[in-house]
């Protein structure tokens, strides 16, 4: 044997051998080479780790294994907003859902929760018969759920805290009939699809329950601090189920000036960013302060966190302020389209919709400034920037549907 083989020879067996005199297999050195290289991809944003996935099949499977994107979750908790869907009354979002067919009619969201969208279609020949899919904008990757009935379906919520768990569950609230010979009510029970436990069942620990007296016309959700809350458009409380315990309590709303809620001309807005629920009513679109409420984390307790000023908005940007031909009066026009908690108060915003443009108000400093310009539609009209205007919540994730 050649000098030159056997100094290759002797090269590779130290190569081959760790600290402590012992060999390590091809397969060990491969893992310990994965693991820095996981490491690397760790510190990359989401839309790089989604280019990543194109550099071969070995990065893609290191990528889209559920537990590097938990990793990923963990890192960067809570993932940060970066946007906001706007959805008008009669459009949705156009998604493919299925390589061999596209479905008649748009993705309608429902909600957004950690980065997954909740949102059904229906079928053009019959509202009722609807397909519900949870889907992952950044992967799109897409899930359709087990059919629904109908004819006691209420409201569905998602609910997703990637912190937690790498699964989602979807709580679906339905209606049945109490009658007897001499009344007849409505109770409320809850059903439940996890992902990772497959169909629906019902959630046995909540009896069925009849809805206070201050809860009505369900229809809006958000899941905050580990619960399905239920508000509607002219509630005085909404409903708090808490998926851990399984227990359902009703949460007040808070309300200015002890205004009782209306349903013509209110703007009703609730969300949450970073952890903190935030609350928006309005009964007088004349007026220019727009008071924003924060829950405590214990969720008991409302307070009012910051004022937003609509006259210095107005005066930068006239097509705000409109007449109400109904009140012969001039009121704002806009909607909410959502809130962005900082890491410091300081860099806290509220992002806000009125003609044609989108506004994004500091709360802190009170500065305002133009985000994007939309395109003029027949829709804008003040009705539907008045509290009508649906938004949610874009946040980049890898996680699994």
């Amino acid at each position: 044997m050649s000098s030159c083989s056997r100094t290759k020879a002797q090269r590779s067996a130290r190569c081959r051998r760790n600290n402590n005199g012992l060999s390590s297999s091809p397969a060990k050195i491969v893992a310990d080479l994965d693991d820095v290289l996981l490491h690397i991809l760790s510190f990359l944003p989401i839309k790089t780790l989604i280019r990543c996935k194109r550099v071969s099949k070995h990065w893609r499977s290191l990528i889209t294994d559920p537990n590097f994107s938990n990793r990923i979750i963990s890192s960067k908790h809570p993932l940060p907003i970066s946007g906001f869907y706007l959805q008008g009354k009669r459009k949705g979002i156009q998604i493919r859902l299925s390589r061999r067919r596209n479905h008649p009619t748009p993705l309608i969201v429902v909600q957004s929760t950690n980065g997954l969208l909740l949102g059904l279609c229906t079928c053009p020949t019959n509202q009722f018969d609807r397909n519900y899919y949870v889907y992952n904008p950044t992967t799109k990757h897409k899930t359709l759920l087990p059919p629904v009935t109908m004819s006691d379906h209420v409201s569905l919520s998602l609910a997703f805290d990637p912190s937690q768990s790498p699964h989602y569950k979807v709580f679906c609230l339905r209606k049945t009939t109490n009658s007897s010979f001499y009344f007849a009510s409505d109770l409320y029970y809850l059903e439940v699809y996890s992902s990772n436990e497959g169909p629906w069942r019902r959630v046995v620990s909540v009896p069925s329950f009849p809805l206070p007296p201050t809860v009505n016309k369900l229809g809006n959700t958000v899941f905050w601090n580990g619960a399905v809350l239920w508000f509607g458009p002219n509630t005085r409380d909404c409903l708090s189920f808490d998926i851990n315990l399984e227990k359902i309590k009703t949460l007040p709303l808070p309300f200015p000036d002890h205004q009782e809620p209306t349903d013509v001309g209110t703007l009703r807005f609730m969300d949450q960013s970073r952890g903190n629920l935030y609350f928006i009513e309005v009964n007088d679109q004349s007026s220019s302060d727009l008071p924003v409420y924060e829950m405590d984390r214990n969720g008991s307790t409302w307070s009012l966190k910051y004022h937003v000023d609509l006259e210095p908005v107005a005066a930068a940007f006239p097509e705000m302020v409109m007449p109400d031909y109904n009140t012969d009066r001039w009121i704002y026009a806009f909607s909410v389209i959502g809130f962005v908690k900082g890491e410091m108060d300081a860099e806290s915003y509220i992002v806000l919709h009125i003609p044609e443009k989108a506004v994004k108000y500091n709360f802190i400093d009170k500065t305002f400034e133009k985000l994007c310009s939309f395109e003029p539609s027949q829709d804008d009209g003040v009705d539907n920037f008045y509290g009508s205007r649906r938004s949610f919540q874009f946040i980049e994730s890898l996680a699994n549907v």
